[in-house]
């Protein structure tokens, strides 16, 4: 029957579309913001100090680039005529300044790929079985013939139908939003900085050389 099928066509119309495929866009557009801030927040906040001046209200006001101290000591020649012979060898102390972003790890999480999937299935199924479920029986005896040649005959006999309605429909949809994030490593312009911020960190002598034993 077809009047009693589903109407497939039907179950597809009004589906929201646009907010089934844009609104998954719109999120990781809103959420590759928040990783950039993210990682805005990390370098003004790791690789800078403060302010130095109390008084500026500004948020984006940063000081001075912020760096990690290295202080150790290191074997050089004995360049002391006097002590030259006898002790060939000396060690002098020296410190080593370089800038905090270049020893750390700095985050930069962009999204990578959004794949929206949006599978509807629409099943629907009439079965209709029908017969009259009726009951009813009959019985009658019947005699004929005369004298030595009579007899009787008995008659049975019933009637039964039966009808039976079945219908069945399944509707089921999936909606599956997978996105993908990468950290693509650090970006071209901050490295360039860190590399010029690195030249400039070399050792420097804070201490004359002191001979050792050889």
């Amino acid at each position: 029957m077809p009047d009693e099928l589903v109407n497939i066509s039907s179950q597809f119309k009004g589906l929201p579309m646009s907010d089934l495929i844009g609104g998954p866009l719109t999120a990781a557009c809103d959420s590759q913001i928040k990783l950039a801030q993210a990682t805005a927040n990390f370098i003004r906040a790791v690789g800078f100090l403060p302010p130095t001046d109390p008084n500026n209200t500004d948020p984006n006001a940063v000081g001075d680039t912020r760096t990690a101290l290295f202080r150790f000591k290191r074997p050089v020649d004995n360049l002391d005529p006097a002590t030259k012979d006898t002790q060939p060898f000396a060690e002098e102390e020296v410190e080593l300044e370089v800038p905090l972003l270049a020893i750390v790890k700095v985050p930069n999480l962009s999204i990578y790929t959004v794949d929206v999937n949006f599978e509807m299935e629409v099943k629907s199924s009439f079965t209709s079985k029908e017969s009259q479920d009726y009951s009813a029986s009959m019985q009658s005896e019947m005699k004929f013939g005369w004298g030595l040649f009579s007899a009787k005959v008995n008659l049975q006999g019933s009637v039964a139908s039966h009808k039976e309605n079945t219908r069945t429909s399944d509707n089921s949809a999936k909606y599956t939003v997978a996105v993908h994030a990468e950290d693509k490593g650090m970006p071209e312009g901050l490295a360039r900085v860190l590399d010029i911020l690195q030249t400039a960190a070399a050792p420097r002598k804070v201490g004359a050389p002191v001979p050792v034993p050889a």
